[in-house]
C-alpha cells in the first residue's frame, strides 16, 4: 500500500518536529489544485467534514431543502441534518447506481437551497444537465466525489464540475492518508469561506482582519469546526498524488479484466460503459441478475469471503437507515412505497469485487476463477 517514498516523506517530516497543519498542507493543496486543473483546493480532516463545511459555505439553513443521492456515503445527507435542513432524495439510474439527472431536475422547487450529487463507485454521474439547468440560478451544486479521485467527465476532471467538489482520503480510495479529504472549487470566495469554517471560524490573513492588534492577532469571524488536516497527512497525500495517474490506470486494467471475465455470464451484469466518462474505479460493482442469486446474496457473500475474496456490499440506501426513517421529511416519511425504488432494487442486486492498485495479476486471476465457480454453483 505504502511505497518507500511515502515512508521517507513521513520520516523527513517527523525529523523536523512539527506535524500540525502548516506549510505542507498548503503545498499539498496547491499541488492537488494544479493536478486537477482547478483554482482552489482546501484540505480537511475528512470527506465528511468537507461535506459539512461545503453546506455551510452554501449557506444552507434550517428547514431548507437539499436534493441528495440515495446510494452514497451518509456524509452528505448527515451534513444536511447538521444544518437543520431537509433531505429530498432523488432516485438513481438502474444501470449505474448514479443519481438520475431527470429525477433531480423534477424535484427542484422554490424551496431547494442546494443539490448534492455523487459519483457512485468512482464513475461520474451525468451531471451536465443539472449544471446547465442551474447555471443562472442561486442553487449551488456540491459533489460528493469520495471514490472519484482521478475520474473525468467528457475529458474534464470531476474536480472542476460543481460549485464545490469533495474528495475523501480514507480506506480504499486512490489516495489514502488514514483520514483526510479535499474540497475543490473555482470560486475564490467559496475557498475563503471553506478555509475559515475548517479552522473553527478563525481568519488569520492580515488583510481580512477587522482590526490589527499586532503581528500575533487573528480573529474568529464565524462559527466553524476543528476540521483541520495535519502535515503528516499532507506529505503522505502529496507523495501519492505524484503517482495518481498510475494508480487509476492500474485500477482500470483490473476493471477491464473483470469486464472481460464476467461480461459473457448470464447470471450477472458488469458496470455499464458510459460514453465520455472515465471512472476512477473506487470499487467494482457486479450486479446479480438471476433471482436465485439475488435471494441468496448473503450466502453468496459468505462463500466468497470464505474463499479469501474481500467482497463488499455498499451503499445501503441512506433513507432506509433507522435514523432517517425516524427523522425523515415530515411531509413524505409517512407515505407508502419507497422514496427511491430504483436505488433499493440496485442495492439488492450489487456485490463489490476487490479493486485497488496493489492487487497483482495473479490475484486478479484467482478472484475471477473463484467468483465464477461460486456463481455457477449457485
Amino acid at each position: 500500500m505504502f511505497t518507500q517514498k511515502d515512508k521517507e516523506s513521513l520520516l523527513m517530516l517527523l525529523d523536523g518536529g512539527k506535524i500540525h497543519m502548516g506549510e505542507q498542507v498548503k503545498i499539498f493543496e496547491e499541488a492537488f489544485a494544479r493536478h486537477m486543473g482547478v483554482k482552489n483546493a482546501v484540505a480537511v480532516s475528512s470527506g465528511a467534514g468537507g461535506m459539512h463545511i461545503a453546506l455551510l459555505a452554501a449557506a444552507v439553513g434550517p428547514k431548507e431543502e437539499v436534493i441528495v443521492p440515495p446510494l452514497a456515503p451518509v456524509a452528505g445527507p448527515n451534513a444536511v441534518f447538521y444544518q437543520g435542513a431537509v433531505n429530498i432524495f432523488a432516485d438513481v439510474d438502474a444501470a449505474t447506481g448514479n443519481v438520475d439527472p431527470k429525477d433531480v431536475l423534477a424535484r427542484i422547487n422554490s424551496g431547494t437551497k442546494a443539490i448534492i450529487l455523487h459519483h457512485y463507485g468512482g464513475q461520474p454521474c451525468d451531471l451536465q444537465p443539472v449544471l446547465d439547468e442551474l447555471k443562472d440560478k442561486d442553487v449551488p451544486v456540491i459533489v460528493d466525489a469520495t471514490h472519484s479521485i482521478g475520474a473525468s467527465y467528457h475529458q474534464q476532471s470531476v474536480a472542476g464540475l460543481g460549485d464545490m467538489v469533495v474528495f475523501d482520503f480514507g480506506p480504499g480510495n486512490q489516495i489514502y492518508t488514514g483520514e483526510g479529504g479535499m474540497i475543490t472549487t473555482n470560486s475564490d470566495e467559496l475557498a475563503q469561506w471553506l478555509r475559515m469554517f475548517r479552522d473553527e471560524g478563525f481568519v488569520r490573513e492580515k488583510h481580512l482582519l477587522s482590526k490589527d492588534e499586532g503581528p500575533w492577532h487573528n480573529e474568529m469571524q464565524d462559527l466553524g469546526y476543528p476540521y483541520r488536516i495535519t502535515d503528516l497527512q499532507a506529505v503522505l497525500g502529496l507523495s501519492q498524488l505524484e503517482r495518481l495517474d498510475e494508480t487509476v490506470a492500474r485500477r482500470e486494467e483490473i476493471a477491464k479484466r473483470y469486464n472481460e471475465a464476467f461480461g459473457s455470464m448470464e447470471e450477472v451484469e458488469v458496470p455499464e460503459e458510459v460514453p465520455g466518462v472515465k471512472s476512477a474505479w473506487g470499487f467494482y460493482p457486479l450486479l446479480l441478475k438471476e433471482e436465485k442469486l439475488i435471494a441468496n446474496r448473503p450466502r453468496l457473500f459468505v462463500q466468497l469471503k470464505m474463499q479469501g475474496i474481500e467482497v463488499q456490499v455498499k451503499h445501503y440506501p441512506v433513507f432506509l437507515h433507522p435514523y432517517y426513517l425516524w427523522a425523515g421529511h415530515p411531509d413524505v416519511c409517512t407515505l407508502e412505497g419507497s422514496r427511491a425504488p430504483k436505488a433499493e432494487e440496485f442495492y439488492q442486486r450489487v456485490i463489490l469485487l476487490p479493486i485497488n492498485q496493489t492487487i497483482s495479476d495473479e490475484e486478479v486471476s484467482n478472484i475471477i476463477a473463484k467468483t465464477k465457480g461460486i456463481l455457477t454453483a449457485f
